[in-house]
């Protein structure tokens, strides 16, 4: 037999083991993926931006391309909470209840929990499932500022004290994100399946997906107590991380998963793989693709426990979770099937503002083969802004109160209504201060309450306390300056 290979054979040879590895290209791919350049950038954007640690999972279709927990004491397997995260979660619940026939998503909520009513019992009636699943209610914080009242601690409660929440808009006509929502949502899964909330989770989600470090709680006290792994929370005071522990409150169907990273790797597995993950089929890739999708008619990006976005051309599906000493932010890129789990010990709104969205766009630009832009603002460099508005701040406020004596001999003679709108100016940075949760809502849409506005910007609030102080004193020593003046006059 002749062995020599000739040209046209060896091309043929050529073209059949093309043929062969051609379904083999993307795991191939995946095995190549340089996890040190996410390293180099995670540790480089860590140093950069200050942050105490982290936990990473990045996924392509049904891999796990990198788990690492970045950061003292932080692993795979370190937990976080991962607070509005979790609403993926309750709608992936609802979408299992609604694929076993036992929900209607266009059903009024009152179908499955009659006690469900609100200030207007009318508008009550005519929110529908998929109004909560898409934040369409009608209802918003404005009309039900639920984090300055007195908070449930049962998700039946929950439902019961929306009875005192009023409608800003139709069921159906706007988006308003409103964490309740997503409560009542737990609840009616809770009654639909005759099991408590978490249970159902554990049940048929985590222990489905293999999330061995995983569970919902209902409240953060309840969450702190269970969690044997939790990582350590962090604020950040003018740049610098400070230690200190979630807030106590309420979670319910909102906020109450905590996880790890290595457990997000399986999640996100199956949020790209149509609700499959290794042989189990958790929801159709029907349902899923419909969680994935905002509402059509309305102005709005939000779907159910996800909202789609973009970034330098590449649609994402993402969604962020924020709570006091913690940040958390998932993302889907349904072109390449790749996902990215962030998990963060620490909170600031410098950090949100600046350093997450940096570290995000970052990895997507490492999983598609891209250099991540570098340069910019950092969270130091805005530390340094706020401390030196602070001292300038301090500075004016003592300048003014050492030149008082000569501010009362130079308006010796000037009349009264001359001067108010200095004294006035002198109390603003109290003022100011006084009424910031009122105004942090006009510009968000969300109430806040004051330690929660303070840990995300503590700064903001000492330079505010620290000249509001001084303001007050100087405002206050001119006014008994004014009023001594006309006594003086009178006599």
């Amino acid at each position: 037999m002749d062995n020599h290979l000739s040209p046209r054979r060896a091309l043929g040879w050529l073209l059949l083991i093309c043929l062969l590895f051609a379904g083999s290209d993307r795991t191939m791919a995946q095995s190549e993926f340089d996890t040190s350049r996410v390293d180099q950038f995670i540790q480089e954007q860590m140093r950069a931006q200050q942050i105490p640690g982290l936990a990473l999972a990045l996924t392509r279709g049904d891999e796990v391309l990198y788990v690492q927990g970045y950061g003292e004491g932080i692993t795979p397997e370190t937990q976080f909470f991962i607070a509005s995260v979790s609403k993926s979660f309750t709608a992936l619940a609802v979408m299992q209840l609604v694929e076993a026939g036992e929900v209607d998503l266009d059903d009024p909520v009152q179908t499955y929990l009659p006690e469900f009513s609100l200030t207007d019992p009318g508008i009550a009636a005519q929110i529908t499932v998929r109004h909560l699943l898409n934040h369409t209610s009608g209802l918003a914080d404005a009309g039900y500022a639920g984090n300055l009242l007195p908070q449930p601690s049962t998700l039946a409660e929950r439902v019961i004290s929306l009875r005192q929440a009023n409608p800003v808009a139709a069921p159906g006509s706007e988006f308003h994100y409103f964490n309740p929502n997503y409560d009542t949502l737990a609840r009616l899964v809770e009654v639909v399946s005759g099991q408590p909330f978490t249970d159902y989770l554990q049940e048929n989600v985590f222990t489905q997906l293999s999330m061995t470090s995983t569970f919902s709680a209902t409240t953060s006290v309840e969450a702190k107590q269970r969690a044997g792994q939790l990582a350590q929370g962090h604020i950040a005071v003018y740049g610098i991380p400070v230690q200190l522990d979630e807030l106590d409150g309420f979670l319910g169907g909102e906020a109450g998963v905590i996880t790890s990273a290595q457990d997000m790797a399986n999640y996100l597995i199956m949020q790209n793989n149509g609700g499959t993950f290794q042989d189990k089929q958790l929801v159709s890739p029907e349902l899923l693709a419909q969680m994935h999708t905002p509402p059509g008619g309305i102005d709005s990006n939000y779907a159910m426990g996800w909202l789609t976005a973009e970034y330098e051309g590449i649609p994402t599906i993402e969604h962020n979770g924020i709570l006091s000493v913690f940040y958390a932010e998932v993302v889907l890129i349904p072109e390449t099937e790749h996902g990215i789990a962030l998990l963060y010990n620490v909170n600031s709104l410098p950090s949100q503002a600046i350093a997450f969205p940096q570290i995000k766009e970052g990895l997507i630009d490492l999983l598609v083969n891209r250099q991540p832009s570098s340069g910019g603002i950092t969270v130091p460099v805005y530390a340094v802004i706020m401390a030196a508005i602070t001292l300038l701040g301090l500075a004016l406020a003592l300048r003014s109160m050492v030149r008082l004596p000569r501010w009362k001999g130079r308006h010796a003679h000037t009349p009264v209504w001359r001067l108010i709108p200095g004294i006035v100016w002198a109390f603003m940075p109290i003022i100011i201060l006084a009424a910031f949760p009122q105004l942090s809502s006009i510009g968000s849409g969300r109430i806040f309450n004051r330690q929660q506005l303070f840990r995300a910007a503590p700064d903001i609030f000492i330079w505010l306390g620290l000249v509001g102080l001084l303001g007050g004193i100087n405002g206050m020593a001119r006014i008994v300056t004014l009023v001594q003046r006309d006594n003086q006059r009178s006599a």
